[in-house]
Formats: structure tokens, C-alpha cells, sequence
């Protein structure tokens, strides 16, 4: 018994956007403790609340053409299906910076957040919705850097990305507030590395 570990199964399950998700999506938008401190990334999305269900699903999937899987999508789900949140990546373009913070240059490098519905905080299904955001984001595009910018009045979100594996920057405060929180590639493949040998 020993060297046996213990199998659980997981609470949360990340599917990319789907049109029929729109309605969920944009209610999410529209809860004001779930956008208190946080953002839609309309300038990064393309599209935003203000756009009707038909005009949003049409410009996500022009996003979606241009960019790929860096531009990603994902409604966080229970096991069971029900949707719960949402995670949403894309690309930083060369030269972009906020306050201190600049975009490596020459670096593949996507932003994003995460946001639930306020009765499934403090619960962990934020970190575990992360941890498989992380996974699949390093594991079906090319990006070298992930990097997320939680408020700083906003402990619960700075909890959840430390949890996925996430650094503070040397910069404590960039703009309106919000920190800047990177994931490197190689910092990830190593942990996973090391928690592999762990389970063995």
C-alpha cells in the first residue's frame, strides 16, 4: 500500500468557447463582484458585453482564424457540465508594456485571467480550472511566457495564480492597480518534471 497513490477525480473541466456558452459568458461579465477588480480584455478579445450574442460569436471566431490556439477561449465546467467560469488567453504584441512592465522582446507571450461566479469561490476549483488552464496552454501552442495581471486588493486572485505556479515581477504595481504575475515555460516543464519524479 505503500507506493500507491490515491486517484481523484477532477472537480472542474476547461472546453473551448462554444456559441451556445455566450449567454453564460456574457451574464458572467454583468456580475458586478466578479468584475470588480477585473476586466472582459475587450482590447485583447476583440469583443466585449456591449455586442450582442450574434456580433460577439462572429468576432471571436475572426479572432480565433487569425490567431489560432494563442487566442484562446475556455469556460470552466463542474465535471457534471455545468459552466462555472471562464479563462480567457492571447497574444501580447511586441512593444506592449504596462507601466513598468514590458513584453520580452521576441518572446511568444499571451495574457489572460480567470473569473468564476461568486458562489464557487474559495472553494479551489479557480486554482484547479488554472492549473489546467497552464497545462493546456503549454501544451497546444508555442508560447513561452504566460503572464496574468491580478489587482493588488484582490488576494483571492493572487492566491489562485501563485497556486498555478505564477511569480511576482520585480515591478510591485503597474497600472490602475494591477500586478503583473509571470509563468515561464522552462519553470513549468521543471516542476512538472519534478512532481513526476515525486509520483513515481
Amino acid at each position: 500500500m505503500g507506493g500507491e497513490m490515491e486517484m481523484r477525480e477532477p472537480r472542474v473541466l476547461i472546453n473551448e468557447l462554444k456559441e451556445r456558452d455566450l449567454p453564460f459568458l456574457l451574464d458572467l461579465w454583468r456580475i458586478p463582484g466578479v468584475m470588480r477588480y477585473a476586466d472582459e480584455l475587450p482590447i485583447f478579445r476583440g469583443w466585449s458585453k456591449s455586442d450582442g450574442a450574434v456580433t460577439a460569436w462572429f468576432k471571436y471566431q475572426e479572432k480565433r482564424a487569425e490567431l489560432g490556439r494563442l487566442y484562446t477561449q475556455m469556460i470552466l465546467r463542474l465535471a457534471e457540465g455545468t459552466p462555472i467560469g471562464e479563462s480567457f488567453f492571447a497574444p501580447l504584441p511586441e512593444g506592449f508594456s504596462l507601466d513598468q512592465w514590458a513584453k520580452p522582446e521576441g518572446v511568444v507571450c499571451l495574457m489572460g485571467d480567470i473569473k468564476l461566479r461568486p458562489e464557487h469561490w474559495n472553494s479551489g476549483l479557480g486554482t484547479e480550472g488554472m492549473k489546467l488552464m497552464v497545462q493546456w496552454l503549454f501544451g497546444n501552442t508555442d508560447c513561452a511566457l504566460l503572464v496574468v495581471p491580478p489587482h493588488g486588493d484582490n488576494p483571492a486572485a493572487v492566491r489562485v495564480y501563485e497556486k498555478a505556479g505564477f511569480l511576482h515581477t520585480e515591478e510591485t504595481r503597474s497600472l490602475q492597480g494591477h500586478r503583473i504575475m509571470e509563468l515561464w515555460r522552462q519553470r513549468f516543464e521543471e516542476a512538472h518534471r519534478k512532481e513526476n519524479r515525486e509520483n513515481r
